[in-house]
């Protein structure tokens, strides 16, 4: 049930323009973004140069990715259940003889498939390189792994909004609003005098920031994954709550 699940909300992802639009606007964004790089490195001395190009690309290209997909996971998810709320559809499907978990489970894995191909743009761009330069392929793994956990974190974050509400743009408001929070949470650490402190822990562009640097640390994993659940069990716990009313 939950692959039946999943491939109703890819068919239904697929068929709509909003996808499309994104993975071409990225793609435009970031091909001018790989243009200006490679023109950048190619014009500076050996020298000059502070970082290899394969760390430059990375730093560049995935890190407007990511941007790219905080902004687009909430509108993705934003149809998942605010939308089914409100035209009714959730009820049909909650009637069925499936579990809440098998229905969550199932449009997350919808979800996680229609936010892959943005988390492999960046990656598909530095293919064209391939026969021209020596590129750090481990720190281009790395990086696209950190990429999509961060793209599965936002898009747990998008379903939890998205089980709030029965008006999508609030839904997509809400989840924006938490994405912030956990984006700028990371500047607090400013305040305290410690090196360490639990802001910068939580703020996710600091666990990213180490993937694009090619490092795949336990820590970063368990971010991602630590956080993708506990959002995913905030939904699940939303839509129990909704049954018993």
């Amino acid at each position: 049930m939950i692959a039946t699940i999943a491939a109703r909300e890819i068919r239904s992802g697929l068929v709509t323009p909003l996808l499309w639009v994104l993975l071409g606007a990225g793609q435009v964004v970031l091909a001018w973004i790989f243009l200006q790089v490679i023109e950048n490195f190619s014009g500076l001395d050996a020298d000059q140069r502070l970082a290899s190009l394969t760390q430059e690309l990375c730093l560049n290209l995935f890190g407007f990715a990511a941007v790219l997909a905080m902004l687009a996971a909430p509108l993705l998810a934003m149809r998942m259940l605010s939308a089914e709320f409100r035209d009714g559809g959730y009820d049909l499907l909650a009637g069925a003889p499936v579990t809440l978990v098998e229905i969550l489970l199932g449009k997350f894995i919808g979800l996680a498939v229609l936010i892959t191909p943005l988390s492999l743009l960046p990656a598909a761009n530095l293919a064209l390189l391939t026969g021209v330069t020596t590129l750090d392929l481990g720190q281009v793994a790395a990086a696209t792994l950190g990429l999509w956990l961060a793209a599965l974190f936002f898009g747990a974050i998008g379903l939890q909004a998205s089980s709030l509400t029965e008006q999508p743009g609030a839904a997509v408001l809400i989840a924006f609003g938490v994405l912030v929070f956990f984006s700028i949470v990371g500047r607090a650490e400013s305040l305290t005098a410690q090196t360490l402190s639990l802001f910068g822990w939580l703020s996710w562009n600091e666990h990213l920031f180490r993937f694009l640097l090619g490092a795949v640390r336990l820590s970063d994993l368990t971010y991602f994954l630590l956080f993708t659940g506990f959002f995913l069990a905030l939904a699940h716990r939303r839509l129990a709550n909704r049954r018993l009313q």
